[in-house]
């Protein structure tokens, strides 16, 4: 590895022993952690220095500035569960950082197999110096905490399934069967109120009863949760959720998850760019006369997309049109892969209406 001599000796100070790093930009490359951050600093393709510290993102400000004055940086870091602070408080103090996505940082097989963190945070800080890595949108802090909202609601959903899962889990291994009347995926308060009736005539009711506790304590917290994504629907997001819902098929929850993950829609650069964003583009592999289609992408936004093909199966019923190109497409392909194609007209249609400002007439094919 180069000394850091050797990257600066043209700029040291005649007589001091400080170097100037005036005018000069330094690429700087951190593996972030909960206790410590991994930082690497290069300039011209040499490091200057490759050291662990604590994670604090003022100590990491203030080295920065100490050990390389008058310098500008730029820094870089995968995303991760520490989300953007970072990012926010290096910019703040008027240095250049973006977040990248892991998978897309190139990765040596030596790398891979001789895996560090240092090894890491070089590699971050020179892919940034030759510009082989892009970053990821850094949403603002509002638009961060009302997404977090909607999928705080995705995962409320999650947990009450589960606990339903549970709950007919146990009338199963106790033999206990379940009416007809309440056969199908019903959890009504009849069904509820059945449920505990069983409990109470059971030895083992005091567990049904707490996973009935549950179920209705997870229903109580959903409740709160649609209550302020309703008001978020109604207020600030008004014009854009009534442009979406025009779109057939697409439901005010739909709506509320597409506008706070997408964010700014002008942001992509045409269609092509949302769709592979949102993931209904296909992964291929090509060499020689060799040209295989593995299908759908594995790269996508898991919960837009699950919630679009989702819309898709509604949109074929409320719309002839995409109902009409629903039953062209399964005269060649299986339905599954036809509902598909039709979600992504719906994305095509969303984007429309989002772009132009005007709502959706029913009956026009995107």
């Amino acid at each position: 590895m180069k000394q850091h001599a050797s990257a600066a000796s043209e700029t040291r100070v005649k007589g001091r022993n400080i170097i100037d790093y005036s005018g000069k930009t330094i690429c700087v490359g951190i593996d972030v952690h909960q206790k410590d951050y991994q930082v690497a600093k290069v300039y011209n393709g040499i490091c200057l220095g490759n050291h662990r510290m604590a994670a604090d993102s003022d100590a990491l400000i203030k080295h920065l500035h100490s050990h390389y004055p008058g310098a500008c940086f730029k820094c870089v870091y995968e995303s991760c569960a520490w989300g953007f602070n970072l990012q926010r408080r290096l910019s703040v103090a008027g240095m250049d950082c973006i977040v990248v996505n892991a998978a897309d940082v190139s990765t040596t097989d030596k790398e891979r197999k001789r895996k560090t963190d240092p090894v890491d945070a070089l590699k971050l800080a020179r892919d940034l110096e030759s510009r082989n890595i892009k970053g990821i949108n850094i949403p603002d802090e509002s638009l961060q905490k009302e997404r977090n909202l909607i999928r705080y609601r995705s995962s409320v959903v999650s947990d009450i399934n589960r606990s339903k899962n549970r709950l007919k889990s146990l009338l199963k291994f106790q033999g206990i069967e379940i009416p007809a009347a309440y056969a199908k995926n019903n959890w009504s308060n009849c069904f509820l109120r059945w449920v505990q009736e069983q409990a109470l005539k059971d030895d083992f009711g005091d567990t049904l009863l707490l996973m009935l506790e549950q179920i209705r304590l997870l229903r109580q917290l959903l409740l709160k949760v649609e209550t302020q994504l309703r008001q978020l629907r109604k207020g600030k997001y008004s014009s854009a959720a009534r442009l979406a819902t025009s779109v057939p098929g697409i439901g005010p929850t739909t709506a509320m998850l597409f506008l706070l993950e997408i964010g700014d829609i002008n942001r992509f650069k045409g269609f092509d760019r949302l769709n592979s964003f949102v993931g209904f583009c296909p992964d291929k592999s090509s060499s020689g006369e060799t040209d295989r289609d593995r299908g759908i992408t594995s790269r996508r936004h898991k919960r837009l997309r699950t919630a679009l093909i989702e819309s898709a199966w509604q949109a074929i019923r409320k719309d002839p049109a995409l109902l009409e190109c629903y039953q062209a497409l399964t005269k060649r392909m299986t339905g599954t892969y036809a509902i598909i194609h039709i979600a992504r007209k719906l994305l095509r249609r969303l984007r429309t209406v989002m772009v132009t400002g005007v709502e959706y007439q029913k009956g026009m094919l995107a």
